[in-house]
C-alpha cells in the first residue's frame, strides 16, 4: 500500500523511525482488516456469495481470497459483530482500536445468550478497547461475559470441575503429565507451581553470579525456563513426599535394575573406558530398567548407584532373587552438612557453584571399595559432577588440603599458584 515503507528503507531504519513505521503498518493493517470486515458483512448481506454456487460467505472468502477456514470464520464473525456494533465499527474503520479487540469482541459475540447485551454495551466495551493494555481488555470482557451469561458460566464451571482429569502417560521412556481443573483448583496450583518456578530461578541466578560475577546474565543460565519448569514440579511432588500424609513422610524409592555382568563392565567402562562386551543374544539375563520395565540408560544406572538411594538385589540367571542389601544413601544428613560448611564451594577448580547447592562425591568410587567418609569425600556442583563421570577425569586432595583435578591423559589441572 502507498505510504509503506519498502523492504531497502525498512533495512537502513534505527531507533524511533522502528517505532513510527510499525505505527502507521498497524494502522493501514486495522483499516485494511476493518474494510475486509465490511466487504464480508455485505457480501453475506446481500447473499452474494451464491452466485458462484457458494454455501456460506465463509466458502465465499475462502474461494475469493485463498485463506483458510479459520480466517474466514473469523472474517465472518467479525463482520456480523460490527454490525451489531456500529461505534466499534466506526473505530475500527477510523484505526482506532487493534484487530486483537476486535477478535475478542467477535468472541463475546459468538455467545448467543450475551449478544443481544452487547450493544447497550458498546460504549464501555469501545472505551476499554482503547485505553487499556490488551491482557487487561481481556480481562474487562471476561468479566462482562460473566455478568451477561451468568447460566452459563455456571454451566462452565460445573463441567470444568465433573470433568477435572490428571494422567501422568510413560510415551518411549517420556513421562508427560496432562491435567485439567476448574478455575479454584488451578489457581491453587498455578500459585505454588509459580513459586517453586521462582526457586529454581533465584538457584540458576545465584549460582550464575557466583561463576560469572557482574557478567551473569540470562544466556548463562544454567537451565533454561522449560528445564527449571520441569525441575519444578519435580521439586513440588519431593515437598508433598516430604510433608507426607496425616504427619508420616512418603518415602520414595525408585528401584532401578542392572545385571551384575552388565554393571560391572559398565562401571569399569566409566572408571578406565574398559570395552564393554556385551552380546545381545544374551538379552534374557540382561537388566538396565525400571521395576516397570522402562529401559533407562545403563550410564544412569551406574552414576545413580553413587550418587543416590541404593539398594543391592542380585538375581540368578532365571531372575529369582537370591540376595538383596538394605537401601542407603552413600552421603547423606549430619556429615553432608558438616562437609559442605567446611568446604563452601565446588571442588572443581574455577568453579563458584555454593556447596549449598552442590552434590557430595565419592574420591574413590564407591563400588571401588571407596569408604563413605569425610576423607573420600569431594564436593562437585551438578554440571562438574556429571563431567566428570562423562569424561573420566579423577579429583584428587592433596596432602595441604587444596585440590588437583587430574585428565584422563595424565596431566593436571592445578591451582594458579602451583602452575
Amino acid at each position: 500500500m502507498d505510504g509503506l515503507p519498502s523492504a531497502d528503507e525498512i533495512a537502513v531504519m534505527h531507533g524511533r523511525e522502528l517505532d513510527a513505521a510499525l505505527l502507521a503498518a498497524e494502522r493501514v493493517r486495522r483499516q485494511a482488516e476493518a474494510t475486509i470486515a465490511a466487504i464480508t458483512g455485505r457480501c453475506d448481506q446481500t447473499m452474494h456469495y451464491r452466485d458462484d454456487g457458494h454455501w456460506s460467505v465463509k466458502g465465499w472468502s475462502m474461494a475469493v481470497t485463498n485463506c483458510s477456514s479459520r480466517e474466514a470464520h473469523r472474517r465472518r464473525a467479525v463482520a456480523r459483530t460490527l454490525a451489531l456494533m456500529p461505534a466499534v465499527r466506526d473505530a475500527f474503520a477510523a484505526a482506532d482500536i487493534g484487530v486483537a479487540q476486535v477478535d475478542e469482541l467477535a468472541k463475546l459475540s459468538s455467545n448467543p445468550r450475551a449478544r443481544e447485551h452487547l450493544p447497550a454495551s458498546q460504549a464501555v466495551l469501545l472505551d476499554a478497547a482503547r485505553t487499556l493494555a490488551f491482557a487487561d481488555f481481556e480481562l474487562v470482557c471476561a468479566r462482562w461475559l460473566q455478568l451477561a451469561d451468568t447460566d452459563g458460566a455456571e454451566r462452565k464451571a460445573e463441567r470444568r470441575h465433573e470433568h477435572r482429569n490428571a494422567t501422568l502417560t510413560d510415551i518411549d521412556g517420556e513421562f508427560q503429565w496432562r491435567t485439567s481443573h476448574g478455575v479454584i483448583d488451578g489457581d491453587i496450583m498455578r500459585q505454588v507451581f509459580d513459586k517453586f518456578c521462582e526457586a529454581e530461578f533465584r538457584a540458576d541466578w545465584d549460582a550464575c553470579v557466583a561463576e560469572h560475577g557482574t557478567a551473569a546474565c540470562a544466556a548463562l543460565l544454567p537451565r533454561t525456563a522449560q528445564q527449571r519448569r520441569a525441575d519444578a514440579l519435580v521439586a513440588v511432588f519431593r515437598a508433598a513426599a516430604a510433608a507426607g500424609i496425616d504427619g508420616q513422610e512418603i518415602q520414595i524409592v525408585i528401584n532401578l535394575l542392572m545385571d551384575q555382568d552388565q554393571y560391572e563392565q559398565r562401571l569399569s567402562n566409566a572408571i578406565d573406558d574398559t570395552p564393554v562386551d556385551i552380546d545381545p543374544a544374551t538379552v534374557r539375563s540382561r537388566r538396565s530398567e525400571t521395576t516397570s520395565g522402562i529401559p533407562v540408560d545403563p550410564r544412569t544406572i551406574v552414576a545413580l548407584s553413587v550418587l543416590a538411594h541404593v539398594r543391592r538385589i542380585v538375581v540368578d540367571s532365571a531372575g529369582i532373587v537370591v540376595d538383596a542389601g538394605m537401601k542407603r544413601r552413600l552421603f547423606d544428613g549430619a556429615l553432608a552438612e558438616v562437609l559442605k560448611a567446611i568446604q563452601p564451594r565446588c571442588t572443581w577448580l574455577g568453579c563458584m557453584i555454593r556447596a549449598a547447592i552442590a552434590q557430595l562425591d565419592h574420591i574413590t568410587d564407591f563400588t571401588a571399595g571407596g569408604p563413605t567418609a569425610a576423607d573420600n569425600a569431594a564436593i562437585l556442583c551438578e554440571h562438574h559432577n556429571r563431567f566428570k563421570y562423562r569424561a573420566r577425569y579423577q579429583p584428587q586432595r592433596q596432602p595441604d588440603g587444596t585440590w588437583h583435578i587430574h585428565r584422563p591423559d595424565g596431566t593436571t589441572i592445578t591451582p594458579p599458584d602451583a602452575a
